[in-house]
């Protein structure tokens, strides 16, 4: 009997522990209420990210696509690609002094002459020579070679090799901005925008041989310049290994 009467727990500490018990559990019923209006909310969220990622990779494709649509139509009426308001503005004041001695350079690879008065018709043989347009020359025998060429891709880069020439592209970029991949990469001189046009044209009349489909045109003359990135990135590969050759035989 006394052992009983010690287990028994008094009435006042069993009604205490009973009403914290209680208030435990409503406050836990509170909380997984709150958690589950803090999920649905997140999830919410979630989703309106989602559709706003989406619009915005919608309305990216729709500039990119309008963009090229808008070249495709400039180069049918016999202009150049889409240019920038701001990038005319610049390119219409007299270039800077550092950058003469390399327009100059660049004007002696690829029979670069003044565009005559009046405009001289595209695709015209004089003197071993053909006008591609603006007073851009090239050998009449490498133009004829580049016509059998298989695909824009080496078509565009022969191309830019016979415009510009190899010491010329391999110090220059597309587009004068300095790589990413390399924190203290020096930004190289751009490419004539002229000559780029030129260029677009030239692909443009060979694709167009080849289809009228305005979407198709416009997606394969985007990416000119990466070609041209890309036999720029192939001509300095090329340097070094010619230049590692080089040391290495001179240490035998």
């Amino acid at each position: 009997m006394d052992s009983l009467e010690e287990a028994v727990v008094p009435r006042a500490l069993y009604e205490e522990l009973l009403r914290s018990y209680q208030q435990q559990q409503e406050e836990m019923r509170h909380l997984q209420q709150e958690l589950e209006r803090t999920r649905r909310q997140l999830v919410q969220q979630a989703k309106k990210l989602k559709e706003y990622g989406a619009l915005v990779s919608e309305m990216k494709e729709l500039r990119d696509l309008n963009r090229r649509l808008q070249d495709v139509l400039l180069l049918r009426l016999g202009s150049g690609p889409a240019i920038d308001l701001e990038k005319v503005k610049s390119e219409c004041l007299e270039p800077e002094p550092e950058l003469r001695s390399t327009f100059s350079e660049e004007a002696n690879t690829s029979s670069y002459y003044p565009a005559p008065a009046p405009v001289m018709d595209k695709y015209i043989l004089d003197n071993g020579k053909v006008h591609l347009g603006s007073g851009i020359w090239v050998d009449e025998e490498k133009w004829h070679q580049l016509q059998v060429t298989q695909g824009d891709s080496k078509y565009t880069k022969n191309l830019a090799v016979m415009i510009w020439g190899t010491d010329v592209l391999k110090n220059r970029s597309v587009t004068g901005v300095a790589t990413k991949k390399k924190k203290d990469a020096v930004p190289k001189p751009p490419l004539s925008p002229h000559k780029l046009s030129i260029v677009r044209e030239c692909l443009y009349d060979r694709i167009a041989q080849e289809t009228v489909d305005e979407t198709e045109i416009a997606q394969r003359l985007s990416k000119v310049n990466k070609y041209i990135c890309e036999k720029i990135m192939d001509i300095n590969k090329s340097c070094k290994n010619e230049e590692r050759r080089e040391a290495k035989y001179n240490l035998q």
